[in-house]
C-alpha cells in the first residue's frame, strides 16, 4: 500500500507543473499525444505494416507527440491505395507497385478526422510484400509536409475539445449513470490538459465519478475481507482491506471489522493483530490522490478495454 501511494504521488507531480501554464502558448499543443496505429483493417501485408508503423512512430516522435496505442485516443493511421501493380518482363520477374498512402490524424473514439495528407510511392521487388516494403521505405518522415500535417492536426484537436467540452462531460456522466465508471473516467482523462478550462472541469467531475467507482469497489473488497476472515485467512483479509482507502464510503465499516477481528484474535489467545488502515495526512493529499487514482483507473481501462477494441470500419469502409 505504501509503495502504491508513493507511485501515486510521483505520478501527480507532472500535473502540478502543467497547472502552472496558461492556455494559448504554441508549445502547449505539444502535450497532445498521438499513437501510431496500423489497424488490421488497413489490409497491408504484415511485414509492410510493421515498416509503415515504424514510419508513423518516427513522424509522431519527431514532432514530440509519441504515445502508446494502449492509452491514447488520438492516432495517426494510414490508408494505402494501390494505383497499379504489374509483373515486370524481366529475368527474374519483379512485382511493381504504384501506391498512394493517405495519413490521417484521428480521434479513434469519436471517429473524427483532424488532418490528412497523401504521398505517392513506387516499390519494386521479388514479391508483392517486399515491393510494399520498398515503397514504404521511401517515406521521408522529415519532410515539411508531415510537419504541417501534424501541426494542423494538433490545432484541430484543440479546437474540437474547446468547443465540445459540455458534450464530453455529459457523455461521461451518462456512462457513470450506467455504472460504466472506468469508461467514463477514460473519457474525462483523455481531454488534453492544454485545453485548460475543459481539462479543469473534467478533473473536478472525475473526482465525483471516481468516488462512485471507489464505493462500488469498496463493497467488493469489504465482502472479500469478511469472507477471508470467516476462513481465518488473515493474509487475505489484509490484502482486501489494503485496497480500501479513506475516500471510500465503506471505510468506517472496514475499520470496525478490523477492531472486531483484533478483539477476537486476542480473545482466542492468538498473536496480537495490529493491522492499521491508511489515513490521509490532509485534505490536499486526499484531493490529489482522488484525481490520480481516477487516472489510474482510466489508463487501466484504456489498456484492457479501449485500445484493443477500437472500431476502424468507419475509416476503411471502402
Amino acid at each position: 500500500m505504501k509503495k502504491l501511494l508513493i507511485l501515486f504521488t510521483i505520478a501527480w507531480l507532472p500535473l502540478l507543473s502543467i497547472a502552472q501554464n496558461s492556455l494559448g502558448k504554441t508549445d502547449d499543443l505539444g502535450r497532445i499525444a498521438i499513437a501510431a496505429i496500423v489497424p488490421t483493417e488497413a489490409g497491408i501485408p504484415e511485414g509492410a505494416g510493421t515498416m509503415l508503423k515504424s514510419k508513423l512512430q518516427q513522424i509522431t516522435t519527431q514532432n514530440g507527440l509519441g504515445a502508446s496505442e494502449y492509452n491514447a485516443r488520438f492516432a495517426i493511421v494510414p490508408v494505402v491505395t494501390i494505383i497499379s501493380k504489374e509483373i515486370t518482363p524481366t529475368a527474374p520477374p519483379m512485382h511493381a507497385l504504384n501506391m498512394e498512402i493517405t495519413f490521417y490524424i484521428v480521434d479513434a473514439v469519436s471517429q473524427n478526422i483532424f488532418s490528412q495528407t497523401s504521398i505517392s510511392l513506387k516499390g519494386v521487388d521479388k514479391t508483392e510484400e517486399k515491393a510494399y516494403i520498398q515503397g514504404i521505405k521511401n517515406v521521408n518522415v522529415k519532410h515539411g509536409q508531415f510537419r504541417g500535417f501534424v501541426e494542423k492536426g494538433k490545432e484541430k484537436i484543440l479546437e474540437y475539445y474547446n468547443s465540445q467540452c459540455d458534450v464530453f462531460i455529459k457523455g461521461a456522466q451518462a456512462l457513470a449513470g450506467q455504472k460504466k465508471y472506468e469508461e467514463a473516467l477514460f473519457l474525462l482523462f483523455s481531454v488534453p490538459d492544454v485545453s485548460r478550462e475543459c481539462f479543469d472541469k473534467c478533473m473536478d467531475i472525475s473526482v465525483d465519478i471516481y468516488k462512485q467507482y471507489a464505493d462500488q469497489k469498496c463493497n467488493e473488497h469489504l465482502q472479500a475481507a469478511k469472507a477471508a476472515w470467516a476462513g481465518k485467512e488473515l493474509s487475505k483479509v489484509e490484502e482486501n482491506l489494503g485496497k480500501i482507502t479513506p475516500d471510500m464510503a465503506c471505510f468506517p465499516e472496514a475499520e470496525r471489522l478490523i477492531a472486531d477481528i483484533t478483539a477476537k484474535v486476542e480473545a482466542e489467545g492468538g498473536t496480537s493483530w495490529n493491522y492499521k488502515m491508511k489515513k490521509y495526512d490532509d485534505s490536499v493529499e486526499k484531493e490529489k490522490m482522488l484525481i490520480q487514482a481516477g487516472k489510474e483507473v482510466a489508463i487501466n481501462w484504456a489498456y484492457w478495454g479501449a485500445a484493443p477494441h477500437f472500431n476502424w470500419d468507419w475509416l476503411y469502409k471502402n
